[in-house]
């Protein structure tokens, strides 16, 4: 199985160099990573190109400008068509991947699927030595000392999930599904601007063609750090909007990976006297 994983970043490259970090000592390499970079103007380029050149896995770096606001959607459509495998997990650049990230997740595909994995928390006392790849009694002591939030999430048994048919709980930063699924409802809606709600969106549509949700229960975890947090009341009104308008809207977002096809008008130059002739018969 070859899979891509969209890392989705903006100007926190600090943070991404952990995340890359992470990526380079799977124990099952992932086939590509690509990099959906939401108009970073910080040093990310050069994070990217340290690990480029230290992986044995291509890294992308999928960017665009920065438009005023977060354009997550806009972002993970650019990094998706960039993307060369058939199975697809997206995260976020502020998610440290265990060492079994991509294996749990390769584990639990299926088709008609998607999975939705789990996330411990990472607070700032621990930044400055968690790699990533600490074994269970390390994993253990950051517990201890506070550095880590989910007791049971350091258990580790893979393959087990479990079929969930709801909304709750479901996080943009570990969602694996097959690209062909995505392809089907054109991506993730990009009239989506700022946060919240984004991957309920993607999530319904996706849903609503016949795909199942599982839930991982002790597998597939990422290691979420701490940061500021940020809500806007204005946002979360707009795109709760948008997520209840995907509930019986278009499934095929017009607004998504693929732009709708252009149409051009026909000329009467263009139609031949023979043709017209014919039409006259």
């Amino acid at each position: 199985m070859k899979s891509s994983i969209i890392v989705t970043t903006h100007n926190r490259s600090s943070y991404l160099d952990k995340v890359l970090h992470g990526y380079l000592h799977q124990t099952v390499k992932p086939h590509q990573v690509v990099i959906a970079d939401d108009g970073s103007t910080d040093d990310t380029p050069d994070v990217i190109r340290k690990y480029q050149q230290e992986a044995d896995f291509p890294i992308v770096h999928a960017w665009h400008p920065f438009g005023g606001m977060p354009q997550l959607c806009k972002a993970r459509n650019a990094a998706t068509r960039l993307c060369t495998g058939e199975y697809l997990i997206y995260t976020d650049g502020d998610c440290i991947p265990g060492p079994m990230f991509v294996a749990d997740h390769q584990k639990l595909a299926k088709p008609g699927y998607f999975t939705q994995g789990r996330r411990n928390f990472l607070t700032y006392q621990a930044f400055d030595t968690f790699q990533g790849n600490e074994n269970s009694w390390q994993l253990f002591k950051y517990w201890l000392s506070g550095g880590l939030t989910k007791l049971h999430l350091l258990v580790h048994i893979p393959g087990l999930a479990v079929r969930s048919h709801g909304m709750r709980g479901i996080r943009g930063c570990n969602i694996a599904t097959w690209r062909k699924d995505v392809d089907a409802i054109n991506g993730w809606n990009e009239e989506f601007v700022g946060f919240w709600r984004e991957d309920s969106e993607f999530i319904t549509r996706l849903m609503r063609t016949g795909v199942k949700r599982q839930n991982a229960l002790y597998s597939a975890v990422l290691f979420h750090m701490e940061h500021e947090k940020f809500f806007n009341q204005e946002d979360f009104d707009r795109n709760n909007a948008l997520w209840e308008k995907s509930q019986t809207g278009s499934i095929y977002v017009e607004k998504g990976m693929m732009p709708p096809p252009r149409l051009l008008p026909i000329s009467v130059d263009d139609v031949t006297s023979e043709t017209l002739h014919k039409k006259a018969a």
